[in-house]
């Protein structure tokens, strides 16, 4: 690894710890590079999106610097990541074009970790062209990369079964493109009908594509990769890009208010917090109230 991958790595490890000064340093880092392209992969757990990202990831990397961010599921006790994602993409740990890291969400329901645009602040200032965001596999809980991606990819696979329905109707709705992996399966073709009417509603002038990919034999990759590049264009050309990155920095704001009060709260015993939300609730929540109202302030002067 490089001294400049290694100085990148630290700074990444402060932020994801919540240092105040790491999370300050990174906020004065620009988020509007229009050279860069952020794309979040996200569905249902077993649905092959960690072969996926790699063989995407792997594409990418031909031509362009590429960083992978693989949010794990934390422990809930050393909030430590479990970092299975990273192992099973070791194959492209050796491609010096390609930077790996898996991030904890910390318990964080939504598939993402709160301080993942921190982390795209100081990718896009190291010089990554392309940024691939793998979430937890969660479900419809995962929208919140919507909030961070410039380009959200919602993988399904054959035989969801009753499941088809929640999916239609809560993690569908984010997706700019709708991929079917393992599509040589056995219901491949009744999973394309199904989706296929919701793929035809455009939001905002953008009409999702429908996608059908055999990840592990790399089938469909340059089909979804032209559809990537697609989308990318589009937004720039409809001057969506910006709007998407001003709705990441809102993002990075509400969750790390959420974050750091979370750590600061955690350093007080239960007992002692109940005791005193019970004495004294009305006038600690006022209290919080008028924080917030200041925070709001700051952020809102022109």
């Amino acid at each position: 690894m490089s001294d400049e991958l290694r100085q990148l790595a630290k700074a990444i490890s402060k932020v994801e710890n919540l240092d105040f000064q790491a999370l300050a340093d990174a906020a004065t880092l620009p988020l509007d590079s229009a050279a860069v392209h952020v794309i979040g992969v996200t569905g249902p757990p077993g649905g092959g999106k960690s072969t996926l990202c790699n063989q995407l990831i792997k594409e990418l990397a031909v031509h362009h610097r590429v960083a992978a961010l693989l949010v794990d599921p934390s422990s809930p006790f050393s909030g430590g990541a479990i970092l299975g994602d990273r192992i099973r993409m070791q194959a492209l740990v050796s491609n010096p074009n390609v930077y790996i890291r898996s991030l904890s969400n910390r318990g964080n329901v939504g598939g993402v970790a709160s301080s993942l645009v921190s982390i795209l602040r100081l990718l896009m200032h190291n010089g990554f062209q392309y940024i691939v965001i793998e979430t937890v596999g969660a479900g419809q809980s995962e929208v919140k990369i919507a909030s961070i991606a410039d380009t959200t990819l919602v993988v399904s696979v054959p035989n969801l079964g009753d499941d088809i329905q929640a999916f239609k109707s809560g993690i569908l709705e984010i997706a700019d493109i709708l991929i079917i992996n393992k599509a040589d399966l056995p219901g491949a073709d009744s999973l394309y009908s199904a989706l296929r009417e919701s793929a035809q509603n455009p939001r905002l002038g953008w009409t999702p594509p429908l996608c059908q990919t055999v990840a592990t034999e790399g089938l469909g990759i340059s089909a979804l990769l032209e559809e990537i590049h697609r989308h990318g264009h589009w937004l720039r050309q409809e001057g969506r890009l910006l709007e998407k990155r001003k709705r990441a920095a809102k993002f990075e704001v509400l969750e790390l208010s959420r974050m750091l009060l979370q750590k600061h709260l955690d350093s007080v015993p239960a007992e002692v917090l109940a005791r005193n939300l019970n004495r004294r609730g009305i006038n600690l929540l006022q209290k919080l109230d008028k924080i917030y109202d200041e925070l709001l302030n700051t952020f809102s002067e022109v």
